[in-house]
């Protein structure tokens, strides 16, 4: 997001990450501002361990507590967005998460063209990745969506 005016925008800026690594753009490191930022700091922190950041151990996605238990692919789905739920609302950007659809569930699938609908299903060969969509409402901005994806479903 371009912040050519330069007034601040309430979601912050942040250095730019790629596929986990700084990005560099002329030969300096790149920016992410606004909107933009606020989706890579909720990726990233789903993207981070539970705990493993000694700076806050309460920060990340719990994993290992999906993984952990003998539980069903229903019950699997709802610790997910349980911790989904944990986990973005430490973030005082987010005034409520309204949603957390997973890409199984008829109202994701009716979004889609048929098309992306058959890259979906061929996704679904590894049945213990997930991909969900998440509607936030974000102070003061408004909703936004979110894409998330991970692992730990189980077959």
């Amino acid at each position: 997001m371009d912040n050519r005016d330069n007034k601040p925008s309430v979601f912050g800026q942040s250095l730019r990450l790629q596929d986990g690594d700084l990005r560099f753009a002329n030969q300096e490191l790149d920016m992410v501002v606004g909107r933009d930022n606020l989706m890579q700091s909720l990726r990233a922190m789903i993207d981070t361990p539970f705990g493993s950041d000694i700076f806050n151990v309460n920060y990340g996605f719990d994993t290992l507590a999906i993984l952990s238990g003998q539980t069903t692919l229903g019950q699997t789905k709802d610790l997910i967005r349980l911790n989904i739920v944990k986990s973005l609302s430490q973030d005082n950007r987010i005034r409520e998460i309204q949603d957390v659809i997973f890409d199984d569930d008829p109202r994701y699938l009716a979004t889609l063209t048929p098309s992306a609908i058959a890259d979906l299903r061929q996704q679904h060969i590894f049945p213990r990745r997930w991909q969900a969509t998440v509607v936030l409402a974000t102070v003061p901005e408004g909703d936004v969506t979110l894409q998330l994806q991970g692992t730990g479903l189980k077959a």
